[in-house]
């Protein structure tokens, strides 16, 4: 797991760290894990490890895509479905327009 969380500093270096806050969020939220306090000491790799190996492993490879072609992943192409406080922004949606 240490060459992974190595890895994933490498390619987070690369993608910078708004975007690499980004998707460990995204990553966090699909697992099912709590926010973490981001400014405590030793909190990224902590948070790299409480998503398991597979999911770090989804995370590297997202990483590693963004850093590619940073635009195509801006706009959304990725496929993977917008967070915004705990749900997906297509479901809040759906939730306003079953309300009214």
């Amino acid at each position: 797991m240490d060459e992974l969380v190595d890895r994933i500093r490498q390619a987070a270096d690369q993608a910078g760290e708004t975007h690499f806050l980004e998707l460990m969020r995204w990553h966090r939220v699909v697992a099912g894990l709590p926010e973490p306090d981001w400014g405590a000491r030793g909190v990224y790799r902590l948070a790299v490890t409480e998503l398991g190996e597979d999911r770090a492993a989804e995370l590297l490879h997202d990483l590693r895509r963004l850093a590619r072609n940073p635009r195509r992943y801006r706009n959304g192409a990725d496929g993977k479905p917008r967070y915004r406080v705990g749900r997906t922004v297509s479901d809040q949606h759906r939730r306003q327009q079953s309300i009214r």
